[in-house]
């Protein structure tokens, strides 16, 4: 559980960062082509098991999350929270 905190930061960090990098790369496919994006890089990271172990379950719970939101829901400012949540508890973690 140490580490817990901190392979989430990294985690969130990884996604949000390829999602602005798919942004920028990519001609606009809208909420829906975002949805497809991330479901694929989860996909991706899963099956290659780029992450701890961890991490396992939050890519399945956000797999889960983006279908069952469905295709119009964007779930980019749910993933900066998390991120960011993650990040200050990994802080105050820390700093104890």
């Amino acid at each position: 559980m140490p580490q817990s905190y901190s392979q989430r930061v990294h985690f969130y960090y990884c996604i949000l960062v390829a999602l602005k990098i798919n942004a920028k790369t990519r001609k606009s496919g809208g909420i829906r082509g975002k949805n497809n994006f991330l479901l694929k890089w989860l996909r991706n990271a899963q099956n290659n098991t780029i992450f701890h172990p961890d991490i396992t379950s939050e890519i399945e719970w956000l797999r889960g999350k983006i279908i069952s939101s469905g295709p119009d829901a964007d779930l980019e400012p749910m993933l900066q929270y998390v991120y960011e949540t993650a990040k200050r508890a990994e802080t105050m973690r820390l700093g104890s």
